[in-house]
């Protein structure tokens, strides 16, 4: 009998406990019995290809390590409340609770933890399928009342090959916000500080504008990056102009792989940000236009630096490959006037190394010494015409 491969037990046990959490589930919704369907209940299949829509993936596509933990924030304009759990069962709990729920899913390392919080919030299929796909293109989507934005936060250093970081997929809805993690670095720091100390009038408004806030952050770290990228590339300028031509064209490689990269996610955020700023749904009213305005051009700038800056980095590609030919065409003029010299030198010793008779210069005292005279005249006249001509 065959073994099953590594990923095919992955995904007998990721069903095993799928069905343990979701007859648990079933039995919280007062839903008895196996034949009681699960609202968006779907099957999880192994296959990458040919899954049907709404489908999940058997295992999560991302390299998430350690079990997944849960942060919440629950607050209004007058009170806060942190906690943090890792049972996934307590998400339940914070249905229809009053004032705001934020809740963030550091960590996805099964794909049934999307499908229960799913089921709890009423997140849609399609969308839970989008939050599953790893490497997504940063989109917005509108699903009823919930929306649904997948973004990254890239990790803000050029040390890297690539702009490391990890996807963010935020769903709102009536009452609540919730951003699914790839891992638990804590990319949104700044809004708790500021949801707890009340800075701004973050509280006042409703989940729309927690939503910006979330993109805001995103968007500024890769401006961040971008900063970082154009402070290299400066540097790099730098020693360029101070005449070094030893400059290694792999550091100007390593910057485009890295700006190539951002652009992919630039232009795309770029153009979601855009969506949002104009966009009439009940989450997102009227007066939030002015923010998204504001975020929409930090997008604009962040596409416009790394635009600028491959822009420069295919510059310093080019006047390397110019430095590199000018060296080449050095060496080749160095040694096509070398041998232009030596060509009637050649010329004067083959003739008279034939040997034949009645040759005067042989019979002359003098005829070795006029020889040389004449070559050393020869050697002398043509490099003065050549430095005449600017040859050399």
């Amino acid at each position: 009998m065959e073994r099953p491969s590594p990923r095919q037990e992955a995904a007998a046990r990721s069903r095993r406990a799928m069905e343990e959490r979701l007859a648990r589930l079933r039995e919280k919704l007062g839903l008895k019995g196996n034949a009681a369907p699960l609202p968006g209940e779907a099957a999880f299949e192994d296959t990458e290809i040919g899954r049907a829509p709404g489908q999940l993936p058997a295992a999560s596509p991302f390299e998430s390590q350690g079990p997944t933990k849960f942060r919440a924030l629950c607050y209004d304009e007058h009170s806060v409340r942190t906690t943090e759990f890792a049972d996934i069962d307590s998400v339940g709990k914070l249905v229809g609770q009053p004032g705001l729920v934020w809740i963030q899913v550091l960590g996805i390392t099964d794909p049934q933890i999307v499908h229960i919080i799913g089921a709890f919030f009423d997140i849609p299929m399609l969308a839970q399928e989008d939050i599953l796909t790893a490497a997504s293109r940063p989109k917005f989507e509108q699903y009823g009342d919930h929306v649904l934005t997948i973004a990254r936060a890239v990790r803000v250093g050029v040390t890297d090959d690539t702009p490391r970081g990890q996807q963010i997929s935020i769903v709102t809805g009536p009452g609540f916000v919730i951003s699914f993690h790839e891992n638990d670095d804590p990319v949104f720091a700044a809004v708790e500080r500021r949801i707890a100390d009340n800075k701004g009038g973050i509280r006042k408004w409703g989940p729309g504008y927690l939503l910006y806030a979330l993109l805001d952050t995103l968007v500024d770290r890769l401006l961040v990056q971008t900063e970082e990228i154009e402070d290299a590339i400066t540097e790099m300028e730098d020693r360029i102009l101070v005449g070094n031509d030893s400059w290694d064209l792999g550091e100007v490689y390593q910057l485009k792989r890295v700006v190539v990269r951002l652009s992919r996610l630039a232009q795309p955020l770029k153009d979601m940000v855009s969506v949002l700023e104009h966009y009439e749904h009940g989450l997102l009213p009227p007066s939030m236009d002015m923010f998204f305005r504001d975020l929409y051009d930090h997008a604009i700038r962040a596409a416009d630096r790394i635009e600028h800056a491959r822009t420069i980095l295919q510059d310093l590609q080019e006047y390397h490959h110019t430095l590199q030919e000018r060296k080449t065409s050095e060496i080749i003029r160095l040694l096509t006037v070398m041998s232009s010299v030596f060509i009637p030198l050649t010329f004067v010793v083959g003739l008279y190394g034939m040997n034949f008779h009645h040759m005067p210069e042989l019979d002359h005292p003098y005829g070795y010494y006029i020889v040389l005279g004449v070559m050393a005249v020869f050697t002398v006249g043509m490099l003065l015409w050549f430095r005449r001509k600017r040859w050399m």
